[in-house]
C-alpha cells in the first residue's frame, strides 16, 4: 500500500510543471533555453511574371478550324414543277394491310442521287425468340417527283406491323464514292387481316 502512495503523490508534481500556462513555461530563450522557431536566412521569391508565347498570328478566330475553300456550297433540291417537301416529317408514309401483304405509299422527291428505296415491315406483336425477317422490298426511284407506292409480302396473318422506308443516295463528294441509306418515312401501325 505504501508504494502506491508513493506514485499517487508523485503524478500530480510532474503533471504540474508541464504546460500549466506560467511565465516560466512561456518564456523563449530566458534562462539558457533554445527557441523551437528555426529561422534561416536567405534570398526573397522573385515575384512571378506572366511567360508570354511567340509566333505568328492565325488570320482564322481562335477556337475554330479554317474552312477548305473548296466547301461545297448548298443547293435547293427541287423545281417549280416539283417542289420539295416541306416540313418532312418521319412519319410520311402511308400503309393499309391485307391478308399476308401491305402497300405503302410514300412521297419521292425524283432528284439525281437516288439511287433507290427499300421499303420493308416490323412485327409489332411481342414474341419469344428471334423475329421473322420480312426482307427489302427494292423499288426504283421515279424520273419525275410524286407519291410512289410498293407492296411488301409474305407477311404473317393477324399481326401488327410497321412500314419502314429508307432511300438509298450516292455520295459523289471530294473522293468519298460510294452510297448511304437513311429512314426517310414511316408508317403507322396496321395489322393484316
Amino acid at each position: 500500500m505504501r508504494r502506491w502512495l508513493g506514485v499517487l503523490v508523485f503524478a500530480p508534481l510532474v503533471l504540474a510543471g508541464c504546460g500549466s500556462g506560467d511565465e516560466a513555461s512561456t518564456a523563449e530563450g530566458e534562462g539558457g533555453g533554445k527557441s523551437w522557431v528555426v529561422v534561416t536566412t536567405g534570398s526573397a521569391t522573385p515575384s512571378p511574371v506572366p511567360s508570354r508565347a511567340t509566333g505568328t498570328r492565325s488570320p482564322f478566330p481562335s477556337g475554330f478550324l479554317p474552312l477548305p475553300t473548296t466547301t461545297a456550297k448548298p443547293k435547293a433540291t427541287g423545281t417549280s414543277t416539283c417542289p420539295p417537301v416541306k416540313g418532312n416529317v418521319i412519319n410520311g408514309a402511308d400503309a393499309t394491310a391485307g391478308a399476308t401483304s401491305g402497300t405503302v405509299t410514300w412521297y419521292d422527291p425524283a432528284t439525281s442521287d437516288i439511287v433507290e428505296y427499300r421499303i420493308t415491315a416490323i412485327s409489332q406483336d411481342a414474341m419469344l425468340g428471334p423475329q421473322r425477317d420480312v426482307g427489302w422490298t427494292v423499288v426504283t426511284p421515279g424520273a419525275t417527283c410524286g407519291y410512289r407506292t410498293a407492296t411488301v409480302t409474305g407477311l404473317d396473318r393477324d399481326t401488327r406491323y410497321v412500314f419502314s422506308v429508307d432511300m438509298v443516295t450516292s455520295r459523289r463528294a471530294q473522293g468519298n464514292d460510294g452510297t448511304v441509306a437513311a429512314t426517310v418515312a414511316r408508317s403507322r401501325v396496321v395489322k393484316t387481316s
